[in-house]
């Protein structure tokens, strides 16, 4: 005899998901957490591309300590980074928090999607918020962090009522996911750094079709693959690495090919995320998350066999 993920709730009264006081917590944290954290990993990130665009190839970390922007930089990264990882490690008492950023993150696939709302975003906030701030939507943290943390905590609801993930699945999903994920941030950061990106530098407001196409396709990919991980548990590894390694070689002021990059309308928005640190932000999120899920795979599986055992004997 066999027993349904979904009879785990009538049996010995476990139950493969939380508690409404946990979701309560986990949504309200993250509702307060994760703003502050993208502002923050923007502060730090803007800082640093600030201080490398007025150094160029003399750009290094030990003079990056002795400027003034050394601190802001430090600082706003590494705690942006750690609030970030906080709140994906809420995910292993609730999802809620994680759907929630996701949620939030509808914002600013459209702020990213239409330059018109962005701008009249910066003209009602630029006396109460920093522009290095407000810039972390120009260079596309919001866009990418929001719905692949939204993703995780979708993949997240999944482990818990279907711990037992298919090997199929697993097995495809670590050569699918890390392709599909790199594909839909390549596309949504390529229209922003065409559309929203383009329209900051030349105030042109006008909404670019494929731009628009590429925002909201990538960021639909972004979160689908996110998602998908819950029935792949280890997909996120290879792409959380890769986004390292090219995070790196994006810091390193002789990278080939980044000149060319850099001045392309797709290319732009690619190589700013990486250097403010959102590839690196990313990846601690996916490696947090990897984490997270196994933990709540194994809670799940044994409450699964539990029930099972509970069915059986009775």
């Amino acid at each position: 005899m066999t027993t349904e993920p979904s009879q785990i709730s009538r049996v010995g009264g476990a139950r493969p998901g939380s508690g409404l006081v946990a979701r309560v917590l986990t949504a309200v944290y993250a509702l307060l957490v994760t703003p502050i954290a993208s502002a923050l990993l923007s502060y730090g990130g803007t800082s640093w591309l600030q201080y490398r665009a007025t150094t160029g190839s003399e750009a290094s970390f030990g003079g990056l300590l002795a400027s003034p922007v050394g601190a802001a930089v430090l600082l706003g990264t590494g705690l942006g980074l750690l609030l970030l990882v906080s709140v994906v490690a809420t995910g292993i008492v609730s999802s809620a928090g994680l759907v929630l950023v996701g949620a939030m993150g509808l914002a600013s696939v459209i702020l990213s999607a239409v330059p018109a709302l962005l701008m009249q975003v910066y003209r009602l906030t630029g006396d109460i918020l920093p522009f290095e701030v407000l810039d972390g939507l120009v260079h596309g943290l919001p866009l990418i962090l929001h719905p692949l943390m939204g993703g995780l905590g979708l993949a997240l609801v999944i482990a818990r009522r279907r711990p037992r993930a298919p090997l199929v699945a697993a097995i495809a999903g670590l050569v699918l996911l890390p392709l599909v994920l790199l594909a839909g941030t390549g596309m949504a950061l390529g229209g922003l750094g065409a559309g929203t990106a383009w329209a900051m530098r030349t105030f042109d407001t006008q909404v670019a079709p494929l731009a628009l196409v590429l925002v909201l396709a990538g960021a639909l990919l972004v979160w689908l693959s996110a998602a998908a991980s819950g029935v792949s548990p280890y997909a996120l590894v290879v792409p959380a690495l890769l986004l390292l390694l090219a995070s790196a070689a994006a810091l390193s002021p002789t990278m080939p090919g980044l000149s060319s990059l850099w001045t392309s309308h797709y290319g732009s928005g690619v190589v700013t995320f990486l250097i403010v640190g959102g590839g690196a932000a990313a990846a601690a999120v996916m490696l947090a998350h990897t984490a997270v899920l196994a933990l709540v795979r194994g809670r799940a599986g044994r409450r699964l066999r539990t029930a099972e055992s509970g069915a059986a004997a009775s």
